[in-house]
């Protein structure tokens, strides 16, 4: 079969317009995270404000004791977040805005607890407010850097500038530091309950199969898992998309076209191993995942699909699809890697003149 390259991607990506009107696999999947981001950006922001009113009025209460100094760190980590929030919304890649802001107010109450008495600072309890968010924000390992980042920077503002104030005082931060690496625990529980629960619609409505939301989840399963052909433990994906779709659309109505995206999927289902997954991940792109699958039952399954589709007639319409294939290497399975080659030989696929199956080394 015919090999690709990411340079292949990279020069075909500007042939989308070649009847298909679907995004890449890897696109859909980081802009699935992207958006769940936002989304989370926005629904924080009032709450956020609140905390930080809440956080002011606390050390101004106490300001004959502490002073003052600590509102220019705590106004600095608002307008952080400000800045973040205004350049998020347009960037490809928002994580990054949200994770500076993030890590700036950490070192913002660092200076407000500096400011205010070190170890025996009143604002010292305030180092769990950014440890709440760690979860919401970030995936696992985000959470462990984000947990050591903030204990050590707990540390410094307290123990570093103030060893005998430190010791002085170190029943509060002891529990100061258990409140940090509780409300972490806590409320990573409670993002994984939330995303659980966001997962359990995985059906899509129109065809039958699975959705985007149970695509998520099975590549998370599959991430990382041995892969070994000889083993008999490599796994495989077919990304396929109806081809010229777009004019059955144009041509027929949406009506006939969602007719003939539901004999499709029904053919596929048909076609199938027991124990293979199949998943709409567009308007008609649909992706299978064949665990266990060499690149010979791959190619095998992929012509098999390939051809039934063909011969169906849905709808009394002629279509075809074209099937990009990618199989796991060793020594794990990278999902990552795993849909890009995919949708590179969907790409050639299309390229080569569609209706066939082209596989990714």
């Amino acid at each position: 079969m015919p090999s690709t390259s990411n340079s292949l991607r990279d020069a075909l990506s500007s042939e989308r317009g070649l009847g298909s009107s679907s995004e890449s696999l890897a696109a859909i999947r980081a802009e699935a995270r992207r958006e769940r981001l936002l989304d989370m950006e926005r629904r924080m922001r009032r709450y956020r404000a609140a905390c930080f009113a809440i956080l002011g009025l606390a050390l101004a209460s106490a300001s004959t004791e502490v002073g003052w100094l600590w509102l220019a760190p705590l106004a600095a980590g608002f307008c952080g977040f400000a800045v973040a929030d205004r350049f998020m919304r347009t960037s490809r890649r928002p994580g990054l805005w949200v994770a500076g802001a993030w890590g700036l107010l950490p070192l913002l109450l660092a200076g407000a607890v500096i400011a205010s008495g070190g170890p025996a600072s009143p604002a010292l309890m305030w180092f769990a407010l950014p440890a709440v968010t760690l979860g919401v924000r970030f995936e696992p390992w985000g959470m462990v850097l984000g947990t050591g980042y903030l204990l050590t920077v707990f540390l410094v503002s307290t123990v570093a500038i103030d060893p005998a104030g430190a010791a002085a005082h170190s029943q509060t931060l002891v529990a100061a530091a258990a409140l940090i690496l509780s409300t972490v625990i806590l409320s990573g529980a409670l993002v994984e309950s939330d995303r659980a629960h966001r997962r359990s619609s995985t059906l899509d409505p129109l065809t039958g199969l699975f959705n985007r939301n149970a695509l998520e989840q099975r590549l998370a399963e599959l991430d990382g898992q041995p892969s070994s052909e000889k083993d008999g433990l490599s796994h495989a994906l077919l990304l396929c998309d109806l081809d010229h779709f777009k004019r059955v659309n144009d041509k027929l109505g949406h009506a006939i076209g969602d007719t003939v995206l539901q004999e499709v999927a029904y053919t596929m289902r048909a076609v199938l191993r027991a124990g293979d997954s199949i998943y709409r991940i567009g308007g008609e792109e649909i992706l299978v995942v064949l665990p266990g699958a060499t690149e010979k039952d791959a190619v095998g399954i992929a012509e098999r699909l390939r051809q039934a589709v063909r011969k169906r007639r849905p709808a009394g319409v002629e279509v075809t699809i074209s099937i990009g294939a990618a199989v796991s290497g060793s020594p794990k399975v990278n999902t990552d890697d795993l849909v890009a080659r995919a949708d590179v030989a969907l790409y050639s696929a299309k390229e080569g003149g569609r209706d066939q199956v082209f596989v990714a080394n």
